[in-house]
């Protein structure tokens, strides 16, 4: 009894200190958090329409029967592609480049993003681009290659497909993040994203980026179901594509790179590596290279 006593009066504290602590970490997180927020109104400024200044979606009308789709990434915005399709744009085609829901805009709309809304956002605009152009293409950039991909693969009328630093496969160690993050839950949800290397190598590019630069545990869970949707229709791509990855890369793996491009079975397809550009090679050291490559490919199937 004595004993049982003694081994009360010992948990009871315990427990206290461990609840104390965790209110503690959550009140630290939720502080982040909320500097965060502030940090990024700050750094990304919005228009009268809500949307981040330099960050706005873009039409570039030019040929009246051969369109191009460009697609940003997960918490980019338009300006990681704008100059690519301006190269393509000068090349002839008319250049669609979107705005994916949640994107650009305050990080309580980017919270509000669902994996679906950026597919379906993909399926539409491909449909209404096939309403009007005989010849439709597609080129994405990273969690946009993925977008880009599944979409293909449901049709048998694009021209042909581009995909720049895929994100095809979400590393073990990011899903991990991703549940830690839940555990904040509504109290402090967003962090500030990071990767052992920066998703830019050229410094003298960075500072124009207009990407959020923040994840919650269920915005990396929204991130996850695409990469697994995009998984499954590799294989069903007929579509003539295009696929350029790069060794530097800190968010693709070079084996995952591979092992995206492999379950590719495209009749006509064509890999390369870029060997001094970050995750977002459309802006970075190579970023010429990227261009002419894209133009040339769009072009052979124009």
């Amino acid at each position: 009894m004595r004993r049982s006593r003694g081994i009360e009066q010992l948990t009871v504290p315990i427990v206290a200190s461990v609840a104390i602590g965790i209110v503690g970490m959550l009140w630290r997180d939720r502080a982040r958090a909320r500097r965060l927020e502030r940090d990024i109104s700050v750094r990304l400024p919005r228009g009268p329409d809500g949307i981040v200044i330099g960050a706005e979606p873009e039409t570039l009308l030019g040929s009246p029967t051969h369109a191009v789709l460009v697609v940003h990434g997960f918490g980019d915005t338009p300006q990681s592609v704008r100059e690519l399709a301006h190269y393509l744009h000068a090349r002839g085609f008319t250049v669609e480049v979107p705005l994916l829901p949640g994107h650009g805009r305050s990080l309580t709309e980017f919270g509000l993003a669902r994996s679906h809304d950026w597919i379906g956002n993909i399926r539409d605009q491909v449909a209404r681009l096939r309403r009007t152009y005989a010849h439709v293409s597609l080129v994405g950039l990273s969690m946009g290659a993925a977008l880009c991909a599944i979409v293909a693969a449901e049709r048998d009328d694009l021209d042909a497909l581009v995909m720049l630093s895929p994100y095809l496969n979400m590393p073990a160690h990011v899903r991990r993040i991703s549940r830690l993050l839940k555990i904040s839950g509504p109290l402090a949800p967003f962090r500030k994203s990071a990767g052992r290397t920066a998703s830019i190598l050229n410094p003298a590019a960075q500072p124009a980026s207009r990407g959020i630069g923040a994840v919650s545990g269920r915005l990396l869970a929204e991130l996850h179901d695409v990469t697994v949707v995009a998984q499954e229709a590799l294989p069903y791509i007929e579509t003539p594509t295009l696929y350029l990855a790069s060794r530097q890369d800190s968010r693709v793996p070079q084996d995952d790179a591979l092992a995206g491009w492999q379950a590719i079975r495209a009749p006509e397809r064509s890999f390369r590596w870029m060997e001094h550009s970050g995750h977002i090679m459309t802006v970075d050291y190579e970023k010429q290279i990227v261009f002419r490559d894209v133009a040339f490919w769009l072009e052979r199937f124009r």
